[in-house]
């Protein structure tokens, strides 16, 4: 009975600590997250503003793997290459260290002071307070599942099984493969880390026989990544495989060096040091010495995993680039991988908009069929976007995020909307133009030519609008909107006017041509609709 309630203690103990690392997360994911897009263009400049980059991901997710994910999905959203991601790789190893000094102080008595205090920040003030706030109450969770499983080990001392099994973790390569093995298991290094430390505390692990199990315990949060990986897209694989690279080149180099690898530590550590912080300093110096020797050779290692990783087959024609079901767990991150998304989708638009009027034009028939191409693929975005959306606003339903899923919900629409136009109404009257020899008046085709071009003009500020929503371009669409909602009227004026003389191509192209005019009139509107976006309830018209 004695046993299985220690069972249950140590257990609970882990759930309680895991929990409070995932409220830890979360809290500084809301207080950082949202900033991470502009730390890229800060600190990717060099491979030193790499790992700083890493070490910074890491503490935002609490996780390593989490990490990696990430970065991955930076990567296929083309906001880095897959050469920069590889000194990030080896800061997330140096995050992970911050982690685990603060859970080596033994504060387990001030645990519930850090849950009370963090709860009622969090629950009763707003704004960066709030997420401090979240922020504490993970770090008292955290400390208070340490304790747990601190006092549920006390009993394990006179477990004579228990402690013929940590001296056979005493033989380094047996200690490697139960670190990595555990790690794997518990998906989180800095939660064996924490059962490393309170074995520490209780007398039961040596700080030389834990060594080993750091090593292993890097190598096994790769497993994690490798696993997830297997489903992955072609970076997320380059990437899994880089990582493990770096944790296994590096732990096979520190397996030969425990001896001068504790030497270190302790002379660092100073006499006065406890285990546990011997551990983690321990931890933090092989992290520090794998990432700044592995920097120089980071080239290397990537061309390895290049070589490693297959290069598959051509993505098929309707996929997201940018998107993941991995990225619904972090709505402060997954925007920018959002934006891009919509921005593909919006080019696309773009594009059908730009090549819809050769069929009158230029009487290009492969202009129908590679428009009707491009607007399968529209329905496509809208479909997915639109339901990672809602899977989002689910996911962290919250009052600013169900603004923010809003307003990209309007823009994914409105879109599509003019794919429509353009697929629908646009193409039908080209299939029947191509029917017949009608032309269009010199006249009544270069008026034609200048508004689809200030049409097109407006859909590129929409485009543009869309990556930073700012008022004063909004205005100027506004401005732009009302100019040639004028200008089209003056356009039917002057082909009407022609209409009264002797010419023939007016009169036979007039149906046509009032038909493209409106319906080029209407894009400029939904173009124009994305204004409305900035004020989200001021009337642009």
């Amino acid at each position: 009975m004695e046993e299985f309630i220690t069972f249950i203690t140590v257990f609970g103990g882990l759930g309680i600590f895991l929990l409070g690392m995932d409220l830890l997360s979360s809290g500084t994911k809301s207080l950082a997250g949202a900033r991470l897009r502009q730390l890229l263009d800060s600190f990717l400049k060099n491979k030193a503003g790499g790992v700083g980059f890493g070490v910074i991901l890491t503490l935002l997710f609490q996780s390593s793997s989490a990490a990696s994910v990430v970065l991955v999905g930076f990567v296929d959203a083309s906001l880095i290459t897959f050469k920069q991601t590889l000194p990030v790789l080896l800061g997330t190893g140096i995050g992970t260290t911050i982690t685990t000094q603060l859970i080596s102080f033994n504060v387990g008595n001030f645990a519930l002071l850090f849950v009370g205090l963090g709860f009622f920040i969090r629950n009763f003030t707003k704004g960066s307070w709030k997420h401090g706030g979240q922020i504490i109450l993970g770090f008292g969770v955290l400390f208070f599942g340490m304790k747990l499983m601190s006092d549920g080990m006390v009993p394990l001392r006179d477990n004579d099984q228990f402690i013929k099994a940590l001296l056979y973790l005493e033989n380094p390569l047996a200690g490697m493969a139960a670190g990595m093995i555990f790690t794997a298991l518990i998906q989180s290094s800095a939660a064996f880390i924490g059962i490393l430390i309170t074995l520490c505390n209780s007398g039961l692990l040596s700080f030389e026989a834990s060594l080993p199990l750091i090593l292993g315990t890097n190598i096994g949060t790769t497993v994690t990544a490798l696993l997830a990986a297997m489903t992955s897209s072609y970076p997320g694989r380059k990437l899994a495989v880089a990582n493990a690279l770096f944790r296994v080149i590096g732990a096979l180099i520190f397996i030969w060096l425990l001896t001068p690898w504790a030497n270190i530590t302790a002379a660092i550590s100073g006499q006065a040091a406890s285990n546990a912080r011997l551990l983690a300093n321990a931890h933090t110096i092989f992290n520090f010495l794998m990432a700044f020797s592995m920097l120089p050779v980071t080239g290397l290692i990537g061309k390895l995993a290049v070589k490693l990783v297959p290069v598959p087959k051509v993505k098929p024609v309707h996929a997201l680039q940018h998107l993941n079901k991995d990225l619904l767990s972090s709505p402060e991150l997954s925007m920018p991988f959002l934006q891009k998304e919509i921005e593909d989708m919006g080019n696309l638009v773009y594009r059908m908009v730009e090549g819809c009027m050769d069929p009158f034009f230029h009487r290009d028939e492969k202009a129908i069929k590679q428009i009707r191409i491009w607007e399968e693929k529209t329905d496509f975005y809208r479909e997915e976007i639109n339901q990672f959306l809602v899977k989002l606003n689910e996911s962290k339903p919250m009052e600013t995020w169900s603004e923010e899923v809003f307003r990209l919900m309007h823009v994914v629409n409105e879109l599509e909307q003019v794919a429509d136009i353009v697929s629908v109404n646009i193409l039908r009257q080209g299939e029947k133009w191509l029917q017949n020899q009608i032309k269009f008046s010199p006249d009544g085709k270069k008026e034609l030519e200048n508004y689809h071009q200030r049409c097109l003009k407006q859909l590129e500020r929409a485009l543009t609008l869309m990556q930073n929503w700012d008022q004063n371009q909004a205005l100027k669409m506004k401005r732009k909107y009302r100019k040639y909602a004028l200008m089209a009227f003056d356009l039917e004026r002057r082909h009407y006017k022609r209409l009264l003389s002797p010419n023939t191509l007016s009169l036979e192209s007039s149906k046509m041509h009032m038909e493209l005019l409106n319906l080029l009139r209407i894009i400029n509107s939904r173009a124009t609709n994305f204004g409305r976006l900035v004020f989200m309830s001021e009337e642009l018209e």
